[in-house]
C-alpha cells in the first residue's frame, strides 16, 4: 500500500490500520488486536461483517438518489430539534486560518421512536423525517435496515471490546448499554456539492473526536479521512485512512474513552477532499439513562478514575451545546 496520499499536490503519510474479521472464531486474537488498536490509533478496519454487498449498494446508491434532489425538495425535510433530517451545507467558516467552509451536506436518522413512546423529545429519541415514497420509493426501508444492521455489528464489535477489558463477553449487551433501544443515529454526507472549487484542498469537516461509544464509517473509493494521533500535538501531524471497499472504518469515541478510563483513546480526525465523496457514520451509543463511568476492570488504587460521571443523555447534550456555542463563536470572529 502507498506510503502517502495526494490530495491536490499535497502529501501526507498514510496510516495503515489493523483489521478485526468478524468471521474470525478465536475471539481472544480479536481481542489482542482491537486492544493494541485501539491503545495506539483508536481506529481499525472492521471486515466480514455480516452486510451484503447488495444491502451496502442499495444504501449508497439511494443515498445518491436523495442528494441530487433540488434544494427545494431536499428543504421540505430540513432538521428538526431531534436532529432528525437534512442539514444543508452550512457556507459558514469552519477555520478561520485558512477562511474555508463547510461545502458538505447531510442527513440524519435514529432509532425511530413513535410520537407517543414516554421517550419521544429526548435528546436523539423522535420519529424520523422521511422522504416521501413516490418521490424516493424504497428509500425509508433501505435506511432502516442498513442502520439495524450495522447497530447489530456494532454490538458485535462491543463484544470484543467488553473482552479486550477484561470484562463478560456481553456486557455491552446489556438492555440499558447496547442491548435495547440506543441513541445511536446515522448521519449520510455528501461532500462536494455543485458549485466547489475542487482546485485546492477543501475541509469537509473540521477536527474533532467524536462523542459517542464507536463510530462505523463507510466510505466509497474517494480517500478523505485523516486522523491525528497524538491530540495535542504541535504542529498536528495528519495521516490519511485508505478506504477499504466492503470494510468498516471504525473509531473509538469519547464515551469509550471515559468508560476504559483513557485506555482505549478516542481518535481526532478530520475529512479533506479533492472530489466529490459520499461516506456514512453510525454513531454508537449507549440508552439515555446509562452512566457512563470508569469500568471496574479499568481502575485500581495506582490508577483512579480520570473522568467525572455522567449519564448519557446528559452528556450527549452538554456535547451538542458546547459545538453550538463555538460555532457561534467562530462565525461572529469572521
Amino acid at each position: 500500500m502507498a506510503d502517502h496520499s495526494t490530495v491536490n499536490g499535497s502529501e501526507i503519510p498514510v496510516y495503515n490500520l489493523k483489521c478485526i474479521d468478524l468471521a474470525n472464531p478465536d475471539i481472544h486474537q480479536s481481542a489482542a488486536v482491537l486492544k493494541q488498536a485501539c491503545m495506539e490509533s483508536g481506529i481499525f478496519y472492521v471486515i466480514n461483517h455480516g452486510l451484503s454487498e447488495e444491502l451496502m449498494n442499495e444504501f449508497f446508491g439511494q443515498m445518491k438518489k436523495f442528494f441530487a434532489l433540488p434544494m427545494d425538495e431536499k428543504k421540505k425535510l430540513f432538521w428538526n430539534q431531534s436532529l432528525r433530517g437534512y442539514r444543508p451545507p452550512a457556507q459558514a467558516v469552519i477555520d478561520n486560518k485558512t477562511q474555508q467552509k463547510d461545502f458538505g451536506e447531510a442527513y440524519h436518522i435514529g432509532v425511530d421512536v413513535a410520537k407517543d413512546d414516554p421517550n419521544c423529545g429526548k435528546f436523539f429519541y423522535g420519529p424520523n423525517i422521511w422522504p416521501p415514497a413516490d418521490i424516493l420509493p424504497g428509500w425509508k426501508e433501505t435506511m432502516m435496515r442498513y442502520q439495524e444492521e450495522t447497530i447489530n455489528v456494532g454490538r458485535a464489535i462491543g463484544r470484543i471490546i467488553a473482552h479486550a477489558l477484561d470484562l463478560n463477553v456481553d456486557f455491552f449487551d446489556q438492555p440499558e448499554i447496547l442491548g435495547n433501544k440506543t441513541a445511536s443515529y446515522s448521519n449520510m454526507f455528501h461532500y462536494g456539492v455543485p458549485g466547489t472549487d475542487f482546485s485546492k484542498e477543501i475541509v469537509g469537516a473540521p477536527p474533532h473526536c467524536d462523542l459517542n461509544f464507536i463510530t462505523l464509517l463507510a466510505t466509497d473509493e474517494i480517500w478523505g479521512l485523516q486522523i491525528c494521533r497524538e491530540k495535542n500535538a504541535q504542529p498536528q501531524l495528519w495521516e490519511a485512512i485508505p478506504p477499504v471497499k466492503g470494510a468498516f472504518i471504525v473509531n473509538v469515541g469519547d464515551m469509550l474513552e471515559m468508560l476504559s478510563n483513557g485506555a482505549f483513546r478516542s481518535i481526532l480526525h478530520r475529512v479533506v477532499f479533492g472530489k466529490e465523496r459520499y461516506s456514512t457514520g453510525l454513531f454508537l451509543c449507549p440508552s439515555h439513562d446509562y452512566v457512563i463511568e470508569c469500568l471496574p476492570t479499568c481502575k485500581s488504587e495506582d490508577n483512579p478514575p480520570k473522568y467525572p460521571t455522567i449519564k448519557t443523555g446528559d452528556y450527549i447534550l452538554s456535547r451538542f451545546r458546547q459545538l453550538a456555542a463555538d460555532t457561534v463563536k467562530d462565525n461572529k470572529a469572521v
